[in-house]
């Protein structure tokens, strides 16, 4: 009997979890710009939920979208502080981007600087191999934290090899 029982609770527990698995996706309502992509992505999700915590999700969203970038980190290749600063920044970020047209360059001032930063990296890394790449032109560039542009979520080169 005793056998009997713990069978037959193993099977419950083995049938009961087959059902933890679903074919529905539910998103929330401030993520839909990106919706339909996502879903091909992801595939079918449920998620039940307190709806407090979409809320919040939804406005941590909309504060992120105002701000327009993320933290991340770039390269400077330029700085000074002399009285023709303005005019070297602007021919440096004009000569790089000649050279390097692929890599996003930013011209900055910040008291009493005029800065050159370039490229858009999430991580270190990104940032050490754009390093290596202009390293015969800007020797001295060195990594600096700063507040980059969102990265594209579907680079354009993905999506057109996916089509072809």
């Amino acid at each position: 009997m005793r056998y009997l029982c713990s069978v037959i609770i193993c099977f419950i527990i083995w049938i009961s979890s087959g059902y933890a698995q679903t074919d529905t996706l539910d998103l929330a309502s401030g993520f839909s710009s990106q919706s339909a992509k996502m879903e091909e992505l992801l595939g079918k999700l449920q998620i039940r939920q307190d709806p407090r915590i979409t809320d919040l999700l939804v406005r941590h969203f909309q504060i992120n979208q105002r701000k327009h970038g993320i933290d991340g980190y770039r390269l400077e290749v330029f700085f000074s502080s002399e009285s023709n600063a303005r005019q070297q920044s602007v021919r440096v970020r004009n000569e790089f981007n000649l050279v390097f047209p692929t890599i996003p360059s930013y011209m900055l001032f910040q008291t009493p600087n005029f800065k050159v930063r370039i490229g858009d990296f999430r991580n270190k890394s990104e940032a050490l191999k754009t390093k290596a790449t202009i390293a015969s032109k800007y020797p001295n560039a060195f990594i600096v934290k700063d507040f980059i542009r969102f990265p594209e979520l579907f680079p354009e080169s993905v999506e057109q090899t996916e089509e072809q």
